[in-house]
């Protein structure tokens, strides 16, 4: 986690203006399977500035955004959130500060791929939700084959140190399920189109591990250039939404 807070600490200003993060299928999708209600109280977890978190304030009575980068809530409070009803809490994924059984609903997207220990952070988030609480988890996601896992997770870990791993979606359900969870896959599966050099740029990664990143996508063997959908100048990432909810 001191590598993601350190990462991020330093591009937060970045991801305000990422269109990635501020808006896209994915976070339409994040909002119809959450269902958001006006008295219930919501959290997302490993907000960063704050995108889901500004969508889903207005929606119910209390929202609150959780995520261990001061930059990343400070950049959201200044620039993305305005909602009167919502608030920020810096706080490791793995040590919500809240009591059990507080919130109704939880997200999390496209941030558990950076978690240390995404099973800790898992039962945390069944801890924090009441009985019947969902979870609505949006992340990318590893292809079956271990090839392309590997192939996809290196690339990431070159690009940016603080990745940990994107798990098949197989992989996602059985730490959600190891939690407490029950869950069902609540989206057709999605990709995110990424521009090489501005995906770069925004992680501010250094000179020689950005040659390296491009070296290894230029010179991706057949199955990956498919599954990826590599070209020159841009490739895409498997994204999936899965509902997960604490049954007791």
């Amino acid at each position: 986690m001191k590598e993601a807070r350190a990462q991020f600490g330093k591009t937060a200003a970045a991801y305000v203006t990422s269109t990635t993060h501020a808006s896209g299928a994915d976070l339409e999708r994040l909002i119809a399977v959450a269902a958001p209600l006006p008295g219930e109280r919501a959290i997302d977890v490993g907000c960063g500035v704050g995108h889901t978190l500004r969508r889903i304030a207005p929606l119910v009575a209390f929202a609150v955004g959780a995520d261990a980068t001061l930059e990343m809530l400070q950049a959201g409070r200044e620039s993305v959130v305005a909602a009167a009803n919502a608030a920020f809490a810096q706080s490791d994924a793995t040590a919500l500060p809240f009591a059990d059984s507080s919130f109704d609903l939880a997200t999390c997207r496209l941030a558990a791929h950076h978690f240390t220990d995404v099973a800790a952070a898992f039962r945390d988030v069944r801890r924090v939700l009441r009985p019947g609480g969902r979870f609505v988890l949006v992340d990318n996601y590893a292809p079956d084959d271990p090839v392309l896992d590997t192939f996809i997770n290196e690339v990431e870990r070159l690009r940016d140190a603080s990745h940990v791993r994107n798990h098949t979606i197989t992989g996602w359900r059985e730490l959600l399920e190891a939690a407490g969870l029950r869950t069902s896959v609540e989206s057709d599966l999605m990709t995110t189109k990424i521009t090489t050099e501005g995906w770069l740029e925004r992680s501010q990664t250094p000179r020689d591990r950005a040659a390296e990143v491009r070296r290894r996508l230029r010179e991706a063997p057949a199955a990956a250039r498919d599954a990826f959908k590599i070209t020159d100048t841009t490739f895409a990432v498997p994204k999936v939404v899965i509902l997960a909810m604490r049954l007791a």
